[in-house]
């Protein structure tokens, strides 16, 4: 099955936004799955899954305004402005409704959509995010999480594959593919130092409850920012949500364990059809 890729760029407002769909053929009328990054990621991120779910879906992967190729001249980035741009986004490529995956910073994006857009989803993936549905556990995490260094620790001079966002043993047992994660946020300044403004926007549990779709939680077993049991607790608060830990990774397992993580998500999808 021959697989192509169209890309484009959305305004909306004063921004552009990038954005990439991979299909089988322009008559592909398949479902849609979209795939959000976390912070210092882009659409770039997600090289080992595009390939993987374009042979059951039509994989859509966008860069939030300021990260990858999409622009921050606007009121810059927050979680209803992502929201809002992802909205742009599926408008452009005129599709009504999709499956939604946001990775850590991504969680809050498609929280603010579904939320603001409830018949526009077929089913959301929290991958390694609180995903704006805070807890008082998990806020105590991030602020244990920030009094360490939080992601600045991984700013200067720091060894080759070492970063917050993957698991110590990530690095040992591949380094070349550790320090392509670390090179991976190095082709933009991401405007890292709003990311407060993002996290800070809840939504409650009953909202995504309310949506009446399906809703599964990934995390990883050494995740240092979103720890995997608070993350399953907090998934016990959406009625029939699956939760699902990746063993061997931090807060990336989507980078650090890609075939247990296209697995799981997979096969929660193709339930969700």
């Amino acid at each position: 099955m021959e697989l192509e890729l169209l890309n484009g760029r959305t305004p909306n407002g004063a921004d552009s936004i990038y954005w990439e769909m991979a299909r089988t053929g322009s008559d592909d009328e398949r479902p849609v799955v979209v795939l959000s990054h976390g912070a210092g990621g882009s659409h770039a991120v997600w090289y080992q899954q595009v390939p993987v779910l374009a042979q059951s879906f039509r994989v859509l992967t966008w860069d939030a305004r300021g990260f990858g190729n999409s622009t921050n001249q606007g009121s810059g980035p927050s979680a209803e402005a992502g929201g809002a741009d992802l909205g742009a986004v599926l408008d452009a490529v005129s599709v009504a409704k999709a499956h939604l995956v946001g990775q850590s910073m991504g969680g809050w994006h498609i929280s603010a959509f579904a939320v603001a857009n409830p018949g526009r989803v077929q089913s959301l993936v929290y991958a390694d995010t609180v995903g704006a549905l805070w807890t008082p556990e998990l806020r105590q995490a991030i602020t244990e999480f920030m009094s360490r260094g939080g992601l600045t620790s991984n700013t200067g001079s720091i060894p080759i594959g070492r970063h917050n966002a993957l698991w110590q043993g990530t690095a040992e047992q591949d380094l070349a593919h550790a320090f392509l994660y670390q090179q991976l946020g190095s082709f933009h300044q991401p405007p890292m130092d709003k990311l407060g403004d993002i996290v800070s926007h809840t939504v409650h549990h009953d909202d995504i409850a309310a949506l009446g779709v399906p809703v599964l939680f990934v995390a990883g077993t050494h995740d240092e920012i979103f720890p995997a049991s608070l993350l399953q607790a907090s998934s016990e608060k959406i009625p029939l949500a699956r939760f699902v830990e990746i063993p061997s990774s931090g807060h990336s397992p989507y980078f650090e364990q890609p075939r247990a993580w296209n697995e799981s998500v997979l096969r929660f999808l193709n339930d969700a059809r």
